[in-house]
């Protein structure tokens, strides 16, 4: 049976005019966010935490998680997923708080009942053919301790397929999926739909957006996705 859960991603319904900003966390907007989601049909908010410590995102204080339940309960939204921007300005390989900074995450999100935590490896923690076998080991890691928490472990990556299924294997546990970026994966000379075939089993959550083949992000149905 399919799971219908359709979302957004925290920030996007509060959006400041400026096409330099693409992912944000609304200080002013958040709890009104929830209103949005629920007027507008959506099931789930997905709620990020940000490049930098920000102190005053709810999910890192004990107020605002009971701010989010609370709200989440009286609009109806589910506390579905959770979208970690944190490693894409540290590395995940070298950042030397690492044990304390997941086990925070896992308690914060256990907190909130989260199914699934999106680990972005973009920039500083980029993955590539290069260091794949490296992360391997780290991955299996924290994919383990999610586990033990039932929250599913869902990467954002722009490995190539083939690479990103020997990645996988090497990770080698049952608890390692991938988001598939629909806007982010998009390539020229490729055919998108034969990689998400060829992905499909590892595939848990999906980022939905457009793109043209300049890389701008564009309104859905515009673009070459």
């Amino acid at each position: 049976m399919i799971s219908k859960k359709f979302g957004f991603i925290q920030g996007r319904m509060s959006m400041p005019k400026s096409k330099k900003i693409l992912q944000f966390f609304p200080q002013k907007n958040w709890k009104n966010e929830i209103n949005l989601a629920k007027k507008n049909g959506f099931t789930f908010i997905e709620y990020i935490g940000e490049r930098k410590f920000n102190k005053l995102n709810p999910i890192w204080s004990k107020e605002g998680l009971k701010k989010i339940i609370f709200l989440s309960k009286k609009f109806k939204i589910k506390n579905y997923s959770f979208c970690d921007d944190f490693f894409i300005n540290n590395n995940l390989i070298s950042y030397r708080y690492l044990d304390s900074y997941i086990n925070k995450i896992i308690k914060k999100l256990s907190f909130l009942k989260i199914k699934i935590y999106v680990l972005a490896l973009f920039e500083k923690s980029n993955l590539t053919k290069k260091n794949f076998k490296k992360y391997a080991y780290i991955i299996n890691n924290i994919s383990r301790r999610f586990k033990k928490a039932r929250i599913k472990l869902a990467l954002e990556t722009n490995l190539n397929t083939n690479y990103l299924l020997k990645f996988f294997k090497a990770v080698d546990n049952k608890n390692s999926f991938l988001v598939y970026d629909t806007g982010n994966r998009l390539k020229k000379k490729h055919k998108q739909y034969l990689e998400i075939l060829k992905l499909k089993k590892k595939i848990i959550h999906i980022h939905l957006k457009d793109k043209n083949f300049f890389g701008q992000n564009v309104i859905i149905g515009t673009g070459n996705v």
